[in-house]
């Protein structure tokens, strides 16, 4: 896990690290899975095109795969569907796989986010208009770098950490890489202080 540290002399804030790709964030990439026997291609899309599906109340998780994809891929993926050659948990894992790379980041941790985004749209979308954050521009992976700074600028100093805690937390069901979830020993001091 990321630490979060607030430096008690200068009052800063320590960002977590939870962008595991920053070329990601460079601009919009396509994402390519593998399905069946054949690549598929989500297009490189905007910022604003993936939240459009993600900053709704009830994501419908199809919408981003097959949802992205045009139409031939789609025909094939909805055809290896019915056909049950794409079993549900290798589709859920495709879905979650092609989230995580265009996020650049663990899937909760960009859906907590966007949904962080959409309930305190009010704040939030009017400090990322004024920071000239234009999501029809930009990679999802940048836009929620911004945000996530934009929220922890926000928080008062003395709740961010655990807010980050929660963030980063897997659910439950999630099986995470046990040296995913190691900190180093200057990042657990840090969280100390």
């Amino acid at each position: 896990m990321a630490a979060t540290q607030t430096s008690p002399d200068s009052g800063r804030i320590t960002i977590p690290k939870l962008n595991r790709d920053p070329v990601q964030s460079l601009c919009p990439f396509s994402v390519v899975v593998t399905v069946g026997d054949h690549d598929v291609e989500v297009p490189a899309l905007p910022a604003s095109d993936w939240l459009a599906v993600l900053m709704t109340e009830n994501i419908n998780l199809d919408d981003i795969f097959p949802g992205l994809l045009n139409s031939e891929d789609t025909d094939y993926v909805e055809d290896l569907i019915m056909s049950g050659d794409l079993g549900i948990e290798e589709y859920e894992d495709i879905i979650l796989t092609v989230l995580e790379t265009a996020s650049a980041r663990s899937w909760w941790v960009t859906i907590r986010l966007i949904e962080t985004a959409r309930t305190s749209w009010d704040n939030i979308g009017a400090e990322l208009a004024l920071r000239g954050i234009d999501a029809t521009q930009v990679s999802l992976s940048s836009w929620l770098d911004v945000l996530l700074l934009t929220i922890i600028k926000a928080l008062d100093p003395k709740d961010v950490q655990m807010w980050c805690l929660r963030l980063e937390a897997p659910p439950p069901e999630e099986k995470v890489d046990e040296a995913e979830m190691e900190m180093s020993s200057s990042s657990f001091m840090a969280m100390a202080r």
